[in-house]
């Protein structure tokens, strides 16, 4: 799953990036995406790059190889892919969500809702809602009890395991930022037991019902028109996560995603504006031009628009997502295959900026 350190090997990597031949018929957008698209499939011999941009209210789709490798299927705007750590930001909206019903304040300590027996270990005092979505509660990537030899590490990973870890973590002090599937998938955990509801309800009732994001010809849960994922050469299984789902399990295709990213950028509704405002506020700095939101995190360019972004990775996917405010521009950005994020991530952010120009 992502790492901060990914969007400043984009910048690395773009800048000795193949060069489009015939640059200036690289200047409309089309151009632009097609040839840069196009040029690293071929360089990073990827099975498929797919790219839905919404620009000026108008949504635009691009294909690159095959959704499908073994059967010739490209990508369309309603292929299924693993969103990975893009799931971070629905369940930050989530938590925000239900705290908010429940009259809680994201500052709160999360000690109170923990179960009894986790309680008792003192050196989780310190930790708030608010630190475990903004990565500043000092707990570690992943806990040191997941088997991560497996191929679907976190499908056989449940709440029985992740208690008994938190039962005798001790997070590190300090408050800086360090990126943590475990503390965003913990801040899902507790939004299912302040709530009463499952994670995949929450998803229902906060975000995919009222944002319009599912298709009324197809469920959440099952579609014939999946893409297929690739662990390096070998084809890779849908992960099917268990109590971190929160921190990585979304699947979803790109006309919801988009769908989604114009929803964060101008808000439909007077709640989810307050919520997403505040979302989008910066918590911690972590270069002139980044900083780290509630799960969103931002680049700041002079005299443009901030663009909020994030992330994502499973073992057999590569994603990106971006907005600006006020729903204009937004983009996804999707590899069938593993740690590919070099390639997701420089080219979404390639494009965002073209957009802005």
């Amino acid at each position: 799953m992502m790492k901060f350190s990914h969007l400043l090997l984009v910048h690395i990597f773009f800048a000795g990036i193949i060069s489009c031949t015939a640059q200036k018929n690289a200047d409309t957008l089309d151009a632009f995406i097609n040839c840069k698209a196009d040029s690293l499939l071929k360089a990073q011999e990827l099975p498929g790059i797919f790219i839905g941009i919404s620009n000026n209210g108008q949504h635009h789709f691009y294909n690159f190889g095959y959704a499908v490798p073994d059967k010739k299927l490209p990508f369309d705007s309603t292929t299924m892919f693993e969103a990975g750590s893009i799931t971070k930001t629905f369940t930050a909206y989530i938590v925000e969500s239900v705290l908010r019903d429940k009259g809680i304040s994201d500052s709160s300590l999360i000690t109170a809702y923990l179960p009894d027996s986790v309680k008792q270990n003192k050196a989780l005092g310190n930790i708030t809602f608010l630190s475990l979505m903004n990565h500043t509660s000092g707990l570690p990537r992943l806990p040191d009890n997941i088997d991560l030899n497996s191929m679907a590490p976190y499908d056989t990973y449940n709440s029985v395991q992740l208690f008994h870890y938190l039962k005798i973590a001790v997070p590190k002090p300090g408050g800086k930022s360090n990126y943590s599937n475990l503390g965003m998938g913990l801040a899902g955990v507790l939004a299912e037991r302040i709530s009463g509801k499952t994670y995949a309800t929450l998803l229902d009732e906060y975000i995919f019902l009222p944002f319009k994001l599912v298709p009324a010809d197809r469920s959440i849960s099952s579609t014939n028109n999946k893409s297929q994922g690739y662990f390096q050469n070998e084809k890779s299984e849908y992960w099917n996560m268990d109590v971190l789902a929160p921190a990585g399990g979304l699947k979803c295709t790109s006309t919801e995603m988009l769908a989604y990213l114009k929803e964060m950028g101008s808000p439909t509704t007077e709640r989810s504006k307050g919520i997403i405002n505040k979302l989008l506020q910066p918590t911690v700095n972590i270069n002139p031009s980044m900083n780290v939101c509630i799960a969103w995190h931002t680049l700041e360019q002079k005299d443009k628009p901030v663009i909020y972004w994030h992330n994502g990775g499973t073992y057999g996917f590569s994603t990106f997502a971006a907005f600006i405010k006020g729903g204009e521009k937004a983009i996804i950005v999707v590899v069938n295959k593993f740690n590919s994020n070099v390639v997701s991530d420089g080219l979404g952010m390639s494009i965002m900026k073209k957009m802005l120009q």
